[in-house]
Order: structure tokens, then C-alpha cells, then sequence
């Protein structure tokens, strides 16, 4: 292995305990639900950025499709079907930063607008093929429409001041 590949495989494995131990703060402290989706979403939605803006898409990419799982485990996502759309969202998060990279926070913020749209368009077509509780769809489809946005926004803008910040050494 190359000197790069490790400085990259090191930084997206720190990044991703980073964003895992965020996740993980619901389980530690009692926040009320709504603060936690908005508090921990952010918090989670800024090192997604961080990792596409300070390591690669790849980066991002890998914390994107493993973080939903730790959710799952943690009870976060009540069912496992939902590791699915939710890594969909995040991959697509992801993906729109990369390539709106050069608009800077614009690009952010847009990022967080296409985030709710896949997510709720990725939740919306799996009730449409696995039978949910109406008040489970209803209520999953409510968390998944803006306070996507709102969150991808506040992380995005937490993650743009921080990576303003930071240099990463090659």
C-alpha cells in the first residue's frame, strides 16, 4: 500500500468513528426524540460533508452506507429495511456534494435539498412494496421530508466553517 491509500483509509476510519460515536450520543444522554433527529441528524450530516470536502467521495461514500446500519443496531431504525433508503439518502448527500464542491455552501445546501428528496422518494416507494402500519408509514414519511433538509443544511453548514478551518496534510 502507498503512503496515500493509508493516509486516506486512516482519515475515512477516523471520520467514521467520529460520526459513529455521534450517532451513538442518543444512547448515552436523554435527549427527547425531536432534539436528538435534529441535534444528532446535523451532527451526522456534517461529518458526511466533512468527508467528502477534506478526504473524497469515496470517504464519504463508505460513512454514508455504514452509518445506517449502526442505526439499526442501535434501534434508531426500527426495521432493517430501512438501512436501505436511508444509505440511499446519504450516498446521494454524499454524491451532490462532490460534484457541487466549487459552489461551496450553495452546493451544500443543495446537496441537503436532493438528501430529502431521494429519502422520502426512497422511503415512499419501499412502503409501496412492503406493508407498513399506516402510523409507522406516516410517521417515517414525516421524518423523512424536512427535517432532512433542515438537517442537511445545518450539517452542511457546520461542516463548511469547519473544513474552512481545517488543513489536511498530504
Amino acid at each position: 500500500m502507498n503512503d496515500r491509500l493509508i493516509t486516506i483509509v486512516t482519515r475515512t476510519g477516523l471520520i467514521l468513528a467520529v460520526t459513529l460515536l455521534l450517532q451513538g450520543m442518543r444512547l448515552l444522554f436523554p435527549i427527547p426524540p425531536q432534539i436528538s433527529m435534529f441535534l444528532i441528524g446535523s451532527l451526522v450530516n456534517a461529518c458526511l460533508a466533512l468527508a467528502v470536502l477534506k478526504i473524497g467521495w469515496k470517504s464519504g461514500l463508505v460513512v454514508a452506507c455504514i452509518t445506517p446500519v449502526f442505526a439499526w443496531l442501535e434501534g434508531m431504525l426500527p426495521f432493517f429495511p430501512f438501512i436501505f433508503p436511508t444509505a440511499v439518502g446519504n450516498s446521494i448527500f454524499v454524491g451532490v456534494i462532490y460534484l457541487l464542491r466549487a459552489y461551496r455552501l450553495l452546493g451544500l445546501y443543495g446537496a441537503a435539498c436532493c438528501k430529502m428528496v431521494a429519502i422520502y422518494s426512497a422511503f415512499y416507494i419501499l412502503f409501496g412494496c412492503i406493508d407498513f402500519p399506516e402510523t409507522v408509514r406516516h410517521m417515517i414519511l414525516m421524518s423523512m421530508s424536512w427535517p432532512q433538509l433542515v438537517t442537511g443544511v445545518l450539517g452542511g453548514t457546520i461542516a463548511y466553517r469547519i473544513a474552512k478551518r481545517i488543513h489536511m496534510a498530504s
